[in-house]
């Protein structure tokens, strides 16, 4: 498995985002984490051409009313990402013979930077919770 967090494992599609948001969809939150997931179809248009679509679209989310200095926030959303790069594997063979894709929001809900352990502990419980819902 490639452990790398291409662009297109990225979610820019403004319409997704906002249907993601919108409400009816299921979140959990594993501290200081909370994490918003919608089921898409694998051949549902979200603004990208060709068949490369990976199983799985991310969106990291840290507010500025949490996190004042974008230096913060630029580290929050570093260390979601990493987390979520050395653990995507969980979440990608659960979805391996779906045919679904999925799109996930990690929205931060700390006031304070917390160390990589926490964040890579959180997310690891909230892939293999959405793995076992899915």
């Amino acid at each position: 498995m490639n452990y790398g967090l291409k662009k297109s494992e990225r979610l820019t599609s403004q319409l997704v985002i906002e249907r993601l948001f919108a409400g009816g969809n299921a979140s959990m939150a594993a501290f200081p984490l909370r994490i918003v997931f919608m089921q898409m179809e694998k051949n549902e248009n979200d603004g990208r051409n060709g068949n490369d679509e990976p199983p799985v679209s991310i969106l990291v989310s840290v507010p500025k009313k949490r996190f004042r200095h974008a230096v913060d926030r630029n580290r929050m959303k570093r260390l979601v990402r990493e987390a979520y790069r050395l653990n995507k594997h969980i979440l990608w063979e659960a979805l391996k013979e779906k045919d679904y894709r999925l799109a996930l929001a990690f929205v931060c809900i700390t006031d304070t930077l917390p160390s990589f352990y926490a964040v890579n502990k959180s997310m690891t419980k909230a892939l293999t919770r959405i793995a076992e819902k899915v």
